[in-house]
Formats: structure tokens, sequence, C-alpha cells
């Protein structure tokens, strides 16, 4: 009877444990609190729509962000009835007098760009365009929509400690309606707290949807409610909440016109310095002379701004406050324009209240962290390109909520005063720059913000360190401030982009080394223990990254020379060269001269006298 009690005493002992282990493993699974991300400018899976249907091009490829471009036969008639002839006059009289030509090309590229993304009076898509909503967690997405959502956010990561159920993405159409979208977003808050059980949830606004999430704070505002009664925290990635410069001076000033910027750096800072792209399009600008260039930069800027993007209350939203006033004197005071007028003072006015509604939020238990990409001028099509500490596309004062900076790489003077400082703890907190670049304390939350010096802002989700970080500030609840872990994640960084390095790396892992030398096999296992090494060390030294990546792709390159990828990629490679070459020593000889000016204009002077 006592070894039966015995016996029945260690099995209720055993359920209870059991019992236990099984409550804890569902606390611990459910302590991880559902996040949203909020993707930046066209980064959203969104579709144009005929009859209800997707539409597609030709090839049957769907119409998409960020374009919803399908040349058809109307395009086509355009360009042959309304721009050809005045183009073919300019090329052989080498002058547009009437600027017909400029303004024809215009209005055409601007169509086909934004044809089917132009809202009317009421800042309401004309065409049917909508976003891709995900109607589930990103375990219940589709292989594409899984696809889509990891090119821009690399988080996998985050489903190893928190998983799939836990991620949830809001899909927008970026062109789109400020007031509805920030609603939209208010409403999808509201199903992940149903779709989850859970009583709160984390927010990553990136670029784009820090602008949004203004908008988001100023509706719970004006429903009089708490953003501490749905949100737990919100980790700002790079967000654009006081605009970009980039797009600031694309309304206000138009395209940057100085003939150095333009014949040289303008188009590959845009497309990518080692894109010979870029280089191809300063020599074929040449075929123009340098006046018929300004004329027609000046017609592109203004029938996408006049005919399309003013329309847009979302795009309103990343015009920086210091711009505003004078962009709404030059595009919105028509009777016609009366109602984007209002929906983009309300957003103005949510722009201009945001550290207020921040702090508000913070007071009310939210936490609130920043990352910031600072010392990267912004993209040389902008005329203010080189007057202001950016991140390539958005200036470091909005995205780090004001903290101070003077400009790329330019120390802050011996006498600078800061106007004011933000830090919690003066006398025991350390929020010195080591560049001397930045006055943290002046921004709005120095113990909870951290910067990556030279990481550009369009490849900000290639860094491995600040998705490391975004991901480890939703998952530790531990993780309170810029001082919580010094050593692994610093307030201070910097950019590196390691994307496709993983990438080869992960793929030369599972290579067939036995087709290799022994010298061959060797160094490809020592140049790959040298990048996970790197990879391990989160306190970023750009030396040990170039050297570990030069390392390991002098022994890639040398393997895979037969592929046929990789030909291509040297190919790629020699073009780059020989354009950058040809387009620097045009410029070096010639200045701004079109084709028509240097050796060639006797010829055409003698043919068309």
């Amino acid at each position: 009877m006592k070894k039966m009690r015995k016996a029945m005493a260690v099995m209720l002992a055993l359920v209870i444990t059991l019992s236990c282990v099984s409550v804890l493993g569902y606390s611990a699974k459910q302590e991880y609190v559902p996040t949203i991300i909020i993707p930046g400018l066209f980064q959203c899976e969104t579709y144009s729509y005929e009859n209800g249907e997707i539409a597609c091009d030709a090839n049957g490829t769907p119409l998409a962000a960020p374009f919803y471009v399908s040349i058809g036969e109307k395009e086509i008639t355009d360009i042959v009835t309304k721009a050809l002839l005045p183009i073919t006059k300019m090329f052989i009289t080498q002058e547009d007098k009437d600027a017909l030509a400029a303004k024809e090309v215009s209005k055409i590229l601007a169509g086909i760009l934004m044809g089917k993304q132009r809202s009317d009076a009421n800042g309401e898509f004309i065409d049917d365009v909508r976003p891709q909503v995900y109607e589930g967690s990103f375990a219940t997405l589709t292989d594409s929509q899984r696809e889509h959502v990891l090119r821009n956010f690399p988080v996998e990561e985050f489903f190893d400690i928190a998983g799939e159920e836990n991620l949830y993405v809001f899909n927008y159409v970026s062109t789109g309606n400020m007031i509805q979208t920030s609603k939209d977003l208010y409403d999808y808050i509201q199903f992940v707290k149903k779709d989850t059980g859970a009583k709160k949830v984390n927010l990553i606004p990136v670029s784009q949807g820090g602008s949004i999430t203004n908008g988001l704070m100023k509706y719970y505002d004006e429903q009089n409610i708490s953003l501490s009664r749905d949100i737990n925290r919100i980790v700002f990635a790079v967000p654009a909440l006081d605009g970009a410069a980039l797009l600031g001076d694309c309304y206000r000033y138009g395209f940057n016109k100085n003939s150095e910027a333009l014949y040289t750096t303008a188009m590959p800072s845009v497309i990518g310095y080692e894109n010979y792209l870029g280089y191809v399009i300063n020599i074929a600008m040449r075929l123009m002379p340098k006046a018929d260039i300004d004329v027609l930069l000046d017609e592109i800027a203004s029938a996408m701004v006049n005919d399309y993007l003013r329309y847009s209350t979302l795009l309103w939203g990343l015009i920086p406050s210091g711009d505003y006033p004078a962009c709404r004197e030059k595009y919105l005071m028509g009777d016609d324009m009366k109602e984007i007028r209002r929906q983009a003072d309300w957003y103005y006015d949510a722009q201009l209240k945001s550290e207020d509604y921040i702090l508000e939020a913070i007071e009310d238990g939210v936490k609130v962290f920043d990352i910031v990409d600072t010392n990267v001028e912004l993209y040389q099509l902008a005329v203010s390109h080189d007057k202001q500490n950016c991140d390539g596309i958005i200036h470091v004062d909005s995205t780090s909520m004001g903290a101070y900076s003077v400009n790329v790489g330019t120390k802050l003077p011996e006498n600078y005063v800061a106007s004011r400082n933000n830090c919690t703890d003066p006398k025991n907190h350390d929020h010195t720059d080591p560049e001397g670049i930045m006055d943290v304390c002046s921004g709005l939350l120095p113990e909870h913000t951290f910067y990556f010096s030279g990481q550009n802002h369009a490849t900000t989700a290639s860094n491995d360190v600040i998705m490391t970080l975004i991901i480890h500030l939703l998952t530790d609840e531990g993780f309170t401030s810029v001082h919580s872990y010094p050593d692994k994640f610093p307030q201070f960084n910097y950019g590196r982009e390691t994307k496709t390095l993983r990438e080869d790396v992960d793929y030369m892992r599972d290579y067939d080394t036995s087709t290799l030398t022994a010298e061959d096999a060797k160094e490809l296992e020592e140049a790959i223990a040298q990048v996970d090494e790197m990879l391990e060390n989160k306190v970023v030294d750009t030396e040990e990254f170039k050297a570990a990546n030069d390392r390991f792709y002098d022994i890639f390159n040398k393997i895979t020379s037969g592929d046929s990828a990789k030909t291509m990629d040297g190919i790629t490679r020699a073009l780059y060269i020989i354009t950058r070459t040809i387009s620097d020593v045009l410029y070096f000889i010639y200045g701004d001269k079109a084709f028509s000016e240097m050796a060639l204009k006797p010829i055409l002077d003698a043919l068309f006298r």
C-alpha cells in the first residue's frame, strides 16, 4: 500500500512537474510581443488592378510597385506622335528653343512612371491601386510573400527567438493618402492584437514608416487614446520623422544642375557608384547641349510634382517641416487644391508635434528607440547635397529626432554651444561622438538612439549589425537603453553591408572542395573562418571587415572564375571601368560641352548651315 501511495505520489509529482513545464513553456512563448513592420518607400507589396484582378503587362508580369509600368499602344503612340519629331529636330539643330522636346519627353515619362498611381483632388487614387494586405503573421504567408518580406527585412534571427507567428507586416501604397493610411495602421494594430490575443504590439517604422507613425500618433491623439494602450515598444529604423531632404529638394528646387555634379557623380550617386549605367547616362547626356539638359531636368521635376506627386498626401509627409511652407505656397494654394492642402496641413501639424507625441508615449510607458545612419552625402541630384549631414536620402536631423551636426565629415566647431541637452544624467553618461561630428545630446532621445557612421540609407537592411540590434531591442525587455550592452551594441558604430557576403559564404560552405587543389581548399576554409570571426564582432572594425571581405572574394573569384555568372560579373566590372574613365576624361577635357560643341561642331555647322 505504501509502495502504491509512493508510486502515486511520484506520478502526481511528475504530472505537476510536466504541467509546470508546459505552463512555463507557454508563458515563455507568449512573452514575445507581436511585432509589426511598417516598411519604407516602395517596400510594400502593392499592385495595379483592372476589373478586380491584378493587372499584368504584355508578358504577363503583374504591375507592381514602385512603378506600375505597362508600355502599351497608347504610350507608344504618344512617343511617336508627340515626342519623336521634336526630339529629332533638337538632335539635328542642337537646340530646343521652345522647350517642346523637353516638355513632351517629361510629360510622357511622368505619365508612364506615375500614371497608374495619380490621385484626384481629394487625395484618392483615380485608378485601382492596392496594397497586398497580409491577413496573418509571417508564418501564414505564401513563398513569394515571404521572399518579398525577407528581401527588404532579413529578420531570420527574429524567427529563431520569437517565432514566425509573432511577426506581421503592414502594407500600404507609398503614394497614397496619409490620413487613411494612418487609420489603416491603427486598424491593423487592432487586428494583430485580436489575431494573437496579445495586449500590446511592437512597431518597427522604417524610413517612410516613420512619417506614417507621426500620422498614427496624431490619430491616437484625436481619438483621445493613449498610445500605450496598444504599443509596447517602437524601434524606429532610419525614420523620416521630419521628412526626407531628397524629396524636399525635388519639390522646392527641382534637380541639381551644377555642371560638375551633373556630368560626373550625380547619376552614379543614385544608381550606384560601381554601376556602369550611371556613367553611360553621363556620356549620353552630351548628345544635347547643357542648356537643353537644364530645361529637360526642370520640365521633368515640374511634370512629376505638378501633375502627380502633389496629389499624394503620403508624399507630402516626406517634405521636411522647414521646406513645407514654401512648397505649400508653390503647389497647394489654388482652390482646386483645397482638400489636398487641408490633408497636408493635417500631417504638417503631426510632424511639428512628433516629439511631443513621442515624449507623451514614453511617459505613459511606451519604450522608444531610434537607429540612425549618418555621414553619407545626399544624392547629388539634390541641390543641397553638400549642405547637410545625411544618409544619402534623409537628413540626420530627421532620423535622429533633432540631433545636431554640420555636414558630412565636418566636426563640430570649437565654439559650438548646444541649444539643448536631453541627456538624463550628464555627469555620469558619456555620449561623445568619437568622430566629433554629432551632438547626440541635442537629439530627443540620447539614451535610446544608436548611430551608424557611413551607412547608406538604401542598404541599411544589408547591415547585419543593425538588423541584429533591431531584433534584440524587440525581443529583450532587459534591453532598455544604449547603456544596456555597450560592449555588444555601442551607441556609435559603423556601416557595413554583409548580405551578399553572407549569401556567397553560405554557398561556398557546401562547395565540393575535392575539385580544388589542397592550397585552394585550405585558403577557402580559412577565408570563410575569417569572415565568420569578423561577423561575430558586432562592434564594426572597418579594416577588419575589408580584410575579411577581400580575402574571401579573392579565393571566391579564383574558384568560380569559370562560372558564366562570374564571367558576366567580369564584363560588368570592365564596362564600369571603361564608362567611368570615358565620363571622367570627357569632363576633364570638355567640361559640360555637348558632343556637337567638341570636335563634331565644325562638321555639324557645315552640314546644317
